[in-house]
């Protein structure tokens, strides 16, 4: 994610070379977002940069301006480091990068959607800049809806009006919420439903399911686990799919730290003797049990007549992917160590180790070893692999469908 916050510094960029910032997996509030860690990054091939609307934003002009800014920045840095970097702000572009080139691919989309869209032309002028979609709702209640408030003062500050009020009295998705996701849809941008309360998240799925909108949640996560308004439920997760959608899950460790889990899961993890709460662990799990119920409920989902789901052919399973979101904007701390002193475990001599259980997530360039480390523990990842073509095909459905 480019950020406009002045502490971040320019945000995407590059380090001198033997200047390396000395980071840790502790790095919240500060970037870490750096371009040497994305050039030929092994752990992932297309990443979206997303432009982050600032939240008390009243002005449509000064918001626009903003995000045009956001993308600006990036098409530049594409363009003046293109021997490495290009920009997607199609489908079809997408598809022709990856087949034709090596290069890091950056596809564009906009996090929080607020005085940014009041028409259908304004719709349209972003898809025009290449914005593949747009998280209607972030961290604050807006004119489009309600924020889920997740536990902890600071986001309670932040969205206090939504905080003090009981959750039955707080609005969900209004009639401009609707409208707009309509708009994004006529215009060929998806609209990502994470970060929506739980009204408002069932009124965007009751809109969508209606109108034939595929939803995606692009970074909310998973209630029997972490059991708080940013979690999907198992419905709410079907839905998406059944909508023809899909999920991605932050693959931070401390994002995914249980929270007044169901008595299932609590047992589970008291009793797992190898887990680390906050490390890499913490996202194997969420994402092993969001795999197990998406597969389990095949049938439902697609309405096959498969036996089981390992008799369902590729392009079935294709839209049965899960994503993954990173969100290496500077706000958040990463997966901590399973080793060492910020970790559970003492190290053992003469054990290999995945860099990724030594030093957790500290940046970027950690990707591969957060996969290595799954795929050596027998995690399957073909779900998390078949989710480029599955965003590729629902960019290309909703720039081909237009107004419904």
């Amino acid at each position: 994610m480019h950020m406009t916050y002045r502490f971040f510094g320019k945000g995407f960029e590059f380090f001198e070379e033997g200047q390396e910032p000395k980071l840790s997996h502790k790095h919240q509030l500060k970037n870490v977002n750096f371009a040497n860690y994305w050039k030929q990054n092994a752990g992932a091939r297309i990443i979206v940069a997303g432009a982050l609307n600032k939240e008390g934003i009243k002005n449509p002009a000064k918001a626009k301006r903003q995000i045009l800014e956001q993308l600006e920045y990036i098409n530049n840095f594409a363009a003046e480091n293109s021997d490495h970097f290009a920009v997607a702000k199609t489908p079809v572009q997408l598809r022709g990068l990856v087949a034709t080139t090596d290069k890091t691919i950056i596809v564009h989309s906009v996090e929080g959607a607020r005085r940014l869209v009041n028409s259908q032309a304004d719709a349209d002028f972003w898809a025009e800049q290449g914005v593949a979609f747009m998280t209607l709702i972030h961290l604050r209640d807006t004119e489009l809806g309600s924020s889920a408030v997740k536990p902890g003062f600071m986001m309670k500050l932040i969205n206090l009006p939504g905080a003090l009020k009981k959750q039955e009295n707080r609005v969900g998705l209004t009639e401009l919420g609707k409208q707009t996701i309509s708009w994004l849809a006529c215009a060929g941008i998806m609209t990502d439903i994470t970060h929506m309360s739980d009204q408002c998240r069932n009124d965007a799925l009751d809109y969508m399911e209606q109108n034939g909108i595929p939803p995606i949640s692009t970074h909310d996560l998973y209630r029997p686990i972490q059991n708080h308004p940013r979690g999907l439920s198992r419905q709410q997760i079907i839905r998406i799919y059944k909508n023809k959608g899909f999920v991605s899950l932050p693959i931070s460790g401390e994002s995914l730290m249980p929270y007044k889990p169901e008595s299932y899961y609590q047992n589970l993890i008291d009793t797992l003797s190898n887990h680390c709460v906050g490390s890499i662990d913490s996202y194997q799990l969420t994402y092993q049990e969001v795999k197990n119920l998406i597969e389990s409920n095949y049938a439902e989902i697609l309405g096959s007549k498969a036996s089981n789901f390992s008799e369902l052919s590729d392009a079935e399973k294709v839209c049965l992917s899960i994503g993954f979101q990173s969100d290496f904007n500077g706000w958040l701390n990463h997966s901590r160590p399973r080793y060492g002193k910020q970790g559970c475990f003492e190290l053992e001599e003469g054990q290999h180790y995945e860099p990724i259980e030594i030093d957790g997530m500290p940046h970027p360039a950690y990707l591969e070893s957060h996969w290595n480390y799954l795929e050596n523990h027998g995690v399957d990842l073909q779900p998390v692999k078949r989710n480029a073509e599955r965003f590729a095909q629902l960019w290309e459905r909703f720039r081909s469908q237009g107004c419904r």
